[in-house]
């Protein structure tokens, strides 16, 4: 479980650097229907499938924040060195 928070963060990390919101939406739309669909074909109950969900959501939206949080110093740093 540990890797795919990671693999999710890193996910949301390159929709960060490469999109807006509007890409993010469905992803996470996505996510829910996926990762809920995982855990209860795991046969967790309603507390740990909520769980996952939060989870999976909450590290797609933390990579995506370090993604947009990037582009914008990249953003800035080019601006600085055209004028």
């Amino acid at each position: 479980m540990e890797y795919a928070a990671i693999i999710l963060a890193i996910l949301g990390l390159a929709v960060g650097l490469a999109f807006r919101l509007k890409v993010l939406l469905p992803i996470l739309a996505l996510l829910l229907v996926g990762s809920g669909a995982f855990a209860i074909a795991r046969g967790l109950d309603f507390g740990d499938t909520a769980l996952v969900v939060f989870a999976a959501q909450a590290a797609i939206q933390f990579g995506y924040f370090v993604g947009i949080v990037a582009r914008s110093v990249i953003s800035s740093q080019w601006s600085g060195r055209l004028c």
